[in-house]
């Protein structure tokens, strides 16, 4: 079998969690200026492989939108709850934050929300050295679920509160009218 029919198939099965560059090398077997060669020559109509956050994903091109979009649309909603999305929120912004620290910011116990968050992979474990608390960061999927980079990226408390501003603004319009 040739090292990128493993590549594609390893990349397959990791499905939104990506491999890490070290993972490829182990499992390939292959070296890393193989990997890098290999990886500049995939060429697959409706596929490509890109690096996001030091890992590597199996993705559709473009042309497939549409028939995805299609088998999308026919599933159940997985959205997340007003509660699991108000801990997400806590968790990027004030991160490495304990469950003591996020029930504190929401006045109400969030077992259920960090679950759910932790089961999805938006969100991960991190032992601090000085504290016997777990705490909880957000994880390489979370930045490429909402298209972020880095962290910097997230909007800040001055953008945010101005969408919130235009966003009943319209709301009030659509009311009037």
């Amino acid at each position: 079998m040739e090292k990128m029919d493993i590549i594609e198939g390893l990349l397959y099965i990791a499905g939104d969690v990506g491999l890490s560059e070290e993972q490829l090398i182990m499992h390939v077997p292959i070296t890393k200026a193989q990997l890098d060669s290999t990886l500049e020559k995939y060429e697959k109509p409706n596929f490509t492989i890109q690096k996001h956050g030091g890992k590597y994903f199996l993705k559709t091109t473009q042309h497939m939108e549409k028939y995805i979009q299609r088998v999308l649309d026919d599933r159940p909603s997985q959205k997340l709850s007003q509660a699991s999305l108000e801990v997400l929120s806590i968790i990027a912004y004030n991160q490495p934050v304990s469950r003591g620290d996020i029930e504190a910011l929401r006045g109400v116990a969030s077992d259920g929300p960090v679950s759910t968050l932790l089961g999805k992979g938006l969100i991960t474990k991190r032992n601090m050295n000085e504290e016997r608390a777990v705490h909880f960061v957000t994880t390489d999927y979370f930045l490429q679920l909402f298209g972020l980079a880095g962290l910097d990226e997230l909007p800040s408390q001055k953008e945010i509160m101005e969408q919130e501003e235009m966003d009943l603004f319209f709301e009030n319009m659509e009311e009037e009218y």
